[in-house]
């Protein structure tokens, strides 16, 4: 394993297969595995409704319901086309939803809906936290990506108008002289 230096109160980067990059997106790749049981869980909290007695489960059909609404409106602050982001955000958004609703159901059936989904809570939380962090992390590199783009831009078009400018100098001088030579 190959560590960076940490510089300027930044964390330490690391690369390599065994690192913790890697591990998440190995996680990720699980949690995309386990996708069919969140749909499932979906399913079932779509299925409570108020003739079934159980208290909130108005409220969690309705997140869900928020939820699913999200992912199909078209209108997204992240657009599907955008790599990476684009898609972790509708899953960070899917999770949340599927989160909030468990969260607003008593303790007997939320397990019960989490068993019949194959899912468990510790599972559903860590998945939760796992895309949350990954698309923190993304949105946090983008933005120094783009600063330090944007500033080697500026460095660029710095050294550009320092040589025409120089140039243009030159020029100038070069026709002065000429102009102070022909007055005799």
């Amino acid at each position: 394993m190959v560590s960076e230096p940490a510089s300027r109160g930044h964390r330490p980067r690391s690369t390599g297969a065994g690192t913790l990059r890697g591990q998440r997106w190995f996680r990720l790749r699980q949690l995309a595995a386990r996708l069919p049981q969140y749909a499932q869980l979906a399913r079932l909290i779509l299925a409570l409704n108020r003739r079934n007695g159980v208290p909130g489960g108005g409220r969690a059909r309705r997140l869900v319901l928020a939820g699913l609404a999200y992912l199909l409106v078209p209108l997204d602050p992240l657009p599907g086309f955008v790599p990476v982001l684009g898609q972790l955000d509708d899953l960070l958004v899917a999770l949340f939803t599927l989160r909030l609703a468990l969260r607003s159901l008593p303790e007997p059936v939320r397990s019960s809906l989490l068993r019949q989904a194959g899912l468990d809570s510790a599972t559903v939380e860590h998945d939760w936290r796992l895309v949350w962090g990954l698309s923190r992390d993304l949105v946090a590199a983008t933005g120094r990506g783009a600063w330090r783009l944007g500033r080697g831009g500026a460095r660029v078009v710095a050294r550009l108008g320092l040589h025409a400018g120089a140039r243009l100098a030159r020029r100038l001088r070069a026709r002065l002289s000429r102009r102070s030579r022909a007055r005799p």
